[in-house]
Order: C-alpha cells, then sequence, then structure tokens
C-alpha cells in the first residue's frame, strides 16, 4: 500500500516525494555490506598475525607517547535522523506549532497568501500533514585530539581519542494542500516544508593497535576499541511557506504559549556507547612523527528519545602522531 502511495504521488515525475534522495540510499544499501567486509577484514588481520615483520631502524618507528590529531569527515547512520522529521511520536513534533494559536495563525496566513492551499483548508486548524519524510544526515566534518603509546619492540600500542564533528540532518514534510485534484501528478496537491536538525557529537574512543611494518618506513595498522559518545541536540526546525519555525520542544511538553516571555530548555540528547574497528596506511617520519589515512567503523547507539538503537557509522581521517617527546631514550 505504501509503494502504490508513492507511485501515484510521482505520476508524471514531478510531484514530491517526502523520502530519501538516491545518493543517501547509495550510503545506506553499499555501507551496510561495506561495514560487513571492513569488520571481517580487521578482525582477520589480528587473527592471522605473525611474529615475522620487517625490521626497521629506531628512528623511524613509534615509541612511547604520541600525541595525535586528526581531521576527516563522518558518515552517521540515518535511522536517528528521523528524530528531526516533527512526528507525532518524536520529543519535538510539528503538530505542537502547527495547532498553536501562538503559530498556527501566521502559519495558515502565509499559505493562504501564497496560494499554497486551497479553500477548503478554512483554519489553521485544518491543516493536516500527508507524509513526515525520511531524513537522513549530511557527511559532517569530525576533528579529533588524543595520544597512543607505543610499546617498544613490540608491534602493538594503545590509544586514547576525542572526536568532536556537528551534524546537520534534512528531510521533507508534506501538507495537504486542500486543492482537491482528481488525479495526484503535481505538486500542486502538496505543501513542500523542508526539516533540518543539528546536533553535535563528541566520541572517546579507547583501543589497542596492532601494527605491521612494511618497507620504507610505511605501516599498516589495525585497530580494535570500545568507545562512548556524547549527543547534544542544538536545533530542530521545519520551513513552512518560507518561514523557518523550530519545534524544539522548549515548551516542556506543553503547547506554545505567547503568554509567557522565556521558557525553560530541556536538554535533549545523552550519553550512549558501542564499539568501533579501524585500518590504516601511513608512513613515519626519522623526525618522530607519522601520518596515516584511515577508514574507522563505529558500530553504537546514540541517545536520542525513541532513536538509539545500535547503528554503523563511518569515518575516513587524516591522521598525525608527534612522538617527539617519546618516553623512551634512543
Amino acid at each position: 500500500m505504501e509503494r502504490d502511495r508513492d507511485r501515484d504521488r510521482r505520476g508524471d515525475g514531478k510531484g514530491a516525494v517526502a523520502q530519501k534522495k538516491s545518493f543517501e540510499t547509495f550510503f545506506s544499501n553499499r555501507f551496510s555490506i561495506m561495514c560487513r567486509t571492513w569488520l571481517l577484514t580487521i578482525l582477520i588481520i589480528f587473527v592471522s598475525s605473525t611474529s615475522s615483520h620487517a625490521q626497521r631502524s629506531a628512528e623511524t618507528s613509534l615509541r612511547g607517547l604520541s600525541l595525535t590529531v586528526r581531521i576527516g569527515m563522518l558518515r552517521a547512520d540515518n535511522s536517528h535522523a528521523d528524530f528531526y522529521n516533527g512526528a507525532p511520536q518524536n520529543a519535538n513534533t510539528l503538530e505542537r506549532i502547527l495547532y498553536s494559536e501562538s503559530y498556527g495563525h501566521s502559519i495558515w496566513n502565509n499559505l493562504t497568501e501564497q496560494d499554497l492551499i486551497g479553500s477548503a483548508v478554512a483554519n489553521y486548524q485544518q491543516i493536516t500533514v500527508a507524509e513526515y519524510g525520511d531524513m537522513y544526515y549530511k557527511p559532517a566534518i569530525q576533528l579529533g585530539l588524543g595520544f597512543r603509546y607505543d610499546l617498544d619492540p613490540s608491534m602493538w600500542a594503545w590509544q586514547l581519542g576525542f572526536d568532536y564533528a556537528k551534524l546537520h540532518a534534512q528531510g521533507l514534510v508534506l501538507l495537504n494542500s486542500g486543492k482537491n485534484l482528481t488525479t495526484l501528478t503535481n505538486q500542486n496537491q502538496y505543501v513542500n516544508c523542508p526539516a533540518m536538525g543539528t546536533e553535535e557529537r563528541i566520541y572517546i574512543n579507547l583501543g589497542i593497535i596492532r601494527k605491521f611494518k612494511l618497507s620504507n618506513g610505511f605501516d599498516l595498522e589495525a585497530a580494535l576499541g570500545a568507545n562512548i559518545n556524547n549527543t547534544k541536540v542544538e536545533s530542530s526546525d521545519i520551513r513552512i511557506a518560507g518561514v523557518t519555525y523550530s519545534i524544539l520542544d522548549i515548551w516542556g511538553g506543553q503547547a506554545p504559549s505567547s503568554y509567557n516571555s522565556s521558557y525553560p530548555y530541556i536538554n535533549q540528547g545523552g550519553i550512549a556507547y558501542g564499539a568501533w574497528a579501524s585500518v590504516r596506511f601511513g608512513f613515519t617520519l626519522p623526525v618522530g612523527t607519522a601520518m596515516s589515512l584511515d577508514y574507522t567503523l563505529h558500530y553504537n547507539k546514540v541517545n536520542l528519545d525513541r532513536y538509539e538503537s545500535f547503528a554503523f557509522h563511518h569515518a575516513i581521517a587524516l591522521n598525525v602522531a608527534i612522538n617527539n617527546f617519546s618516553l623512551f631514550d634512543s
């Protein structure tokens, strides 16, 4: 039945459909396969590691304590993004402002003045939502800082890292226009309302590293560990008839009221946990600095109300390890 509704809405291809973009679907399908492949590869590397490795001089090996800096891109799983679509079961609902006296009249006036709704919608209480669309996260820049400790002369190390990213969720909500069209073949049947959300995520990653020395200063590393993450919701908005409204629940679950000048902010988000694995390819300079490119797979929960399930998150980053203050002498 859901597919029939989407097919009718598409019609001649000009209609609006509140669903994920094609490139977002590409990510969700292929990343689910990729993450399992990477995880299996990392586990095989750990299990099949041997003691025979090419030897390298001490000048080109990280030893002792290093400061690590990383910059990369995080691709968060979209299963948590629907937290921002304003659905009735969510913490922040579109209906809270759509049917409130404080906002309802102005929303209805804007829709009427721009001829986005028909005469069948006589007041703001008759505005109905056709569909709460699927949301998706845009790729986000991730910054990190941490430490690693290389156990010399073994091929093992441990690391502690702190990563930060600001995520932006986007999607589309459809309002019924009430124009009573006989066929669903054009966008006049619906009012397109972009939905947006912003959150901050901090990851604390603790893990072990297995090093595989290659030739001429090059290294291959595999790492496994556990993490905790803290999510902080910054905004949840919807744009109706060109005007952006915040649906973030600062009213304690009550309807917005024009009689109060200020409201307490309700903290949304929190701490969750999970695991991670990564593979890295890098180069160690004689001065005691290493640079590497890595892929990291996170498998963790996110503390967003009703969207706490485990999911895969992907990150690609450039790492720099500064080892000039090694705890070992040459």
